[in-house]
């Protein structure tokens, strides 16, 4: 058959088709239908030009199949099943969805939920596997062009054709070891945090948008020296860092995160709030805003929509992100 002749096929002559051959009168199949009779007969008469074959004959009992009719028959029924799990709604079976979900994040918001969710991942979703690496400059480009799933990231602008979310906010904090000078403070005021080497999670090269830089800029601009002295993406430098007397500027999760290792290593560890200089100034109070993105393509992909509403949900569960 060629493709202007399948152009003429509409669905309703395959349905009709059917129904004749499952009724084996034309009355019965549009009493069936809600048709008229000679409606339907107008439709058999197109089916038969259509396949130019009689079909059906008339017998006394009703009516009777061509052998075409018969080859028809077992053709058009997997077809019509088709046709009505494709209108069905769609489902998502999660515990034998086989799919990988790559995200860029930083530890920061890592830590805040990777946990719990490779807990649920391996009950819930034990096929399910993910790819993660650390949220950089370069992350926009990835989940443009398909190579990252989702970003989870303190945002400020996306370029076009991403989506985002607001997840929470998240404070920081100051982590100081034993061997600091002001292990032994109470409070920390600004003005005693830089009179020592401190390092940050950030680095300004790849950073420019943080809100913690934009912070430091400010601060600058008062009069304080706030060049750190360690910039590091990697937590175990920063852990050796701490342990030789650095303070470290942090997100509250991986502090914690910090107390509890160092702690457990026999590094006593503390966990200060930031000076009040700098949650007076910085943006939102220094409760960083965490958004989570992903391209236009995905946002309607169950799977997908299935991973980041649960990515978000176990985000805001945990006591380092307040929900908005």
């Amino acid at each position: 058959m060629r493709i202007e002749d399948i152009s003429k096929l509409d669905i309703k002559l395959l349905i009709a088709f059917v129904t004749i051959m499952e009724e084996g009168s034309v009355s019965r199949a549009a009493e069936r239908l809600n048709l008229t009779q000679p409606a339907l007969s107008k439709s058999l008469q197109r089916l038969r030009d259509l396949f130019n074959d009689a079909l059906f004959t008339r017998q006394a009992y009703g009516l009777s199949p061509t052998s075409r009719a018969s080859e028809l028959h077992q053709q058009v029924k997997p077809i019509l099943r088709s046709l009505t799990e494709l209108m069905e709604p769609a489902s998502l079976d999660i515990h034998n969805l086989n799919r990988r979900f790559r995200l860029a994040v930083s530890d920061c918001e890592l830590e805040s939920f990777i946990e719990p969710l490779l807990d649920y991942l391996h009950v819930e979703a034990p096929n399910t596997l993910m790819s993660i690496s650390t949220w950089s400059e370069s992350s926009f480009d990835g989940i443009l062009n398909g190579i990252v799933d989702i970003g989870i990231s303190p945002l400020v602008t996306t370029p076009g054709h991403i989506r985002t979310k607001l997840v929470g906010h998240t404070e920081g904090c100051i982590i100081l070891s034993a061997q600091h000078p002001l292990f032994d403070n109470e409070t920390l005021s600004l003005k005693e945090l830089i009179s020592h080497k401190f390092a940050t999670h950030h680095i300004k090269h790849h950073n420019n948008d943080y809100y913690f830089y934009n912070t430091l800029d400010k601060l600058q601009q008062q009069g304080y020296n706030l060049e750190p002295a360690l910039e590091t993406e990697s937590l175990m430098v920063a852990m050796k860092a701490v342990k030789r007397g650095m303070a470290f500027l942090v997100s509250r999760s991986v502090g914690e995160l910090f107390r509890t290792v160092m702690n457990d290593k026999g590094s006593r560890v503390k966990i200060f709030p930031l000076p009040k200089e700098v949650s007076e100034i910085a943006p939102y109070e220094e409760r960083h805003p965490i958004q989570i993105c992903w391209h236009e393509r995905n946002n309607n992909d169950l799977a997908h929509r299935w991973f980041r509403e649960k990515v978000i949900q176990l985000m805001r569960e945990t006591p380092w992100i307040t929900p908005p």
